[in-house]
């Protein structure tokens, strides 16, 4: 095997545990071989969606009962994980109606690999833990994501819940008119993993180069908490060429799929 296959294969390996063991520290329902995250409060496809069981061979029965639970909770049948670590699970999803929605690449930075970006003109970028804080971080990502909702106590409380098991939330805030316009988080470190998530701009203050920021900061703080490999993965090649700026790397991929029409 070659040196780029080990590589792979390795960065794939640490992703499917750091995935697994978030999971082990956040139970969601177990439906046949499938761990099933659920959030209540917001039907947003990107909090509520199954993983397989590492090698996991379901077979129809375990995916029907899976999108009945899905339909019962009114939520989009949907799977994000790794492929290589249960590469049984297309096959048997496909073959239920399932389509992919996305490859996206598995992206990673390990210490001593950032790439510092220079200054926001007109924008403080910070780590922040209050909760007044925190849910200007929550204003700024639904602003940025497009939430139909304002933000409610479930979000600031989901960050609470990031910075009180040693992860990190960053802020960005217009110098001028104080105002909330960016922010992101790093997942606790497990096992020397930690992953980069939620990273989002509003639309008035993009292409100034906060996403970078926010991204340098967030890697280089959980770095020093001693994480060695901090993973993503992008929305899309946009998003990647933000983070490449950073210093992450492709390596690998995930896999999203999802049942239309429920």
């Amino acid at each position: 095997m070659s040196a780029h296959a080990l590589a792979h294969t390795e960065l794939s390996r640490l992703v499917a545990a750091s995935v697994r063991a978030g999971l082990e520290r956040n139970p969601g329902e177990r439906v046949g071989p499938f761990t099933v995250l659920y959030d209540p409060a917001s039907s947003n496809i990107w909090r509520n969606y199954a993983v397989p069981d590492d090698g996991a061979t379901p077979d129809a029965g375990d995916v029907a009962a899976l999108v009945s639970w899905f339909v019962a909770h009114d939520r989009v049948p949907r799977l994000e994980y790794v492929p290589a670590a249960a590469p049984a699970v297309e096959g048997a999803l496909r073959a239920g109606g399932f389509v992919v929605e996305g490859r996206p690449p598995l992206m990673a930075c390990r210490p001593g690999e950032v790439v510092e970006p220079p200054a926001v003109a007109g924008v403080a970028v910070a780590v922040v833990v209050a909760d007044g804080d925190l849910h200007e971080v929550a204003v700024a990502q639904h602003a940025a994501y497009a939430e139909p909702e304002p933000p409610g106590p479930a979000d600031v409380a989901r960050l609470r819940a990031t910075v009180d098991r040693g992860g990190v939330v960053a802020l960005a805030r217009d110098s001028d008119t104080t105002q909330p316009v960016g922010g992101g988080l790093c997942t606790a470190s497990v096992d020397g993993v930690s992953e980069l998530a939620a990273v989002g701009v509003v639309e008035s203050h993009r292409r100034r180069g906060i996403a970078t920021a926010l991204t340098a900061l967030l890697t280089s703080s959980v770095h020093a908490r001693g994480a060695r490999l901090v993973w993503l993965e992008p929305a899309g090649e946009r998003e990647a060429a933000v983070y490449a700026r950073v210093g992450f790397r492709p390596d690998g991929h995930k896999l999203w799929i999802s049942l239309p029409g429920e």
